[in-house]
């Protein structure tokens, strides 16, 4: 029998699983991390947040209701114990089930499970949506295999992730991708959209923000005493996009489970394509009319 903790039941095959069955059931699958409102918010004010992610949730409403056949739509939240920033277009939608998991309990998930060996059958859902999961994750490539497996063809997918951030979630934070090897990751599928999440800018305030915190041997008192250069996070928005995608602290992308996954040819032309992709999502923000045609279009 399955166990049941925090509420929700917890479909882990541990003999398959980085998570321990003995730690886990003694925790109640609670979160090892502690979590809270206030850092929440904190984390948004100071580190910034992806602009264009409400942007990609409706399109991705957008293209699972046209382009994926009849019958129920289903999303899948990779470690969505929280919600995402920008992800309520598709928690309010009563027209597409989510699903969302996580390894620990918490109300916002559906089940507790392992994001390495996903409970659900090869493609059942129509899209899959991993946000800030990756860094996380002790074998990205697995994560990425099975979210690859659950989606049906033609489904979306949309991922944000970390490039030159610092370390987020401490003794749980493990990996970092340049932009083409986030791009050699989701290999399997085509990309409509991508870009920077946050740049250069935000870059440097994070630095000093780091400097301060060491040489004031002080998180808190470093958070304060870098706190007036938060305003360097405005100039990511008159960055070059080439050099600030070369520098970016997050990266996103948005695209659609592919026939056939891409070669290293196509990952070498990936990084000349960034700057348009870009450009592309730029455009996407400003027109609606775009944003519902591409919602069910491939470009790379």
């Amino acid at each position: 029998m399955l166990p049941r903790l925090g509420g929700k039941d917890v479909l882990v095959d541990f003999d398959q699983s980085v998570l321990d069955r003995e730690t886990t059931l003694a925790s109640e699958a609670s979160s090892v991390v502690e979590r809270g409102s206030w850092r929440t918010v904190m984390r948004r004010v100071v580190d910034g947040t992806n602009p264009y992610v409400a942007m990609f949730a409706r399109m991705m409403l957008d293209g699972v209701k046209r382009d994926q056949g009849s019958g129920p739509k289903t999303i899948v939240m990779f470690g969505a114990g929280e919600k995402g920033y920008g992800t309520e277009p598709l928690y309010e939608d009563a027209d597409v089930r989510i699903v969302a998991f996580d390894i620990y309990a918490s109300p916002e998930v559906t089940f507790v499970a392992d994001a390495h060996n996903v409970p659900l059958k090869d493609a059942s859902v129509d899209g899959v949506w991993l946000q800030g999961v990756l860094e996380c994750v002790v074998d990205p490539r697995q994560v990425v295999a099975e979210a690859s497996r659950i989606v049906k063809p033609g489904g979306f997918m949309f991922t944000d992730t970390s490039f030159m951030f610092p370390l987020c979630e401490r003794a749980y934070d493990f990996n970092r991708w340049s932009p083409s090897g986030l791009r050699w990751l989701f290999r399997d599928f085509t990309v409509v959209a991508s870009g920077q999440s946050t740049g250069p800018g935000t870059m440097a305030a994070l630095a000093i923000r780091y400097l301060f915190q060491s040489l004031l041997r002080s998180t808190k008192l470093g958070q304060i005493a870098a706190f007036p250069f938060v305003a360097l996070r405005l100039l990511d928005r008159f960055c070059w996009d080439r050099r600030a995608l070369d520098a970016s602290v997050g990266m996103f992308m948005f695209g659609r489970k592919a026939a056939r996954p891409i070669d290293v040819d196509q990952l070498i032309a990936y990084y000349d394509e960034q700057p348009v992709l870009f450009a592309t999502t730029r455009r996407l923000a400003r027109d609606a009319t775009l944003r519902s045609a591409l919602a069910g279009t491939s470009m790379v």
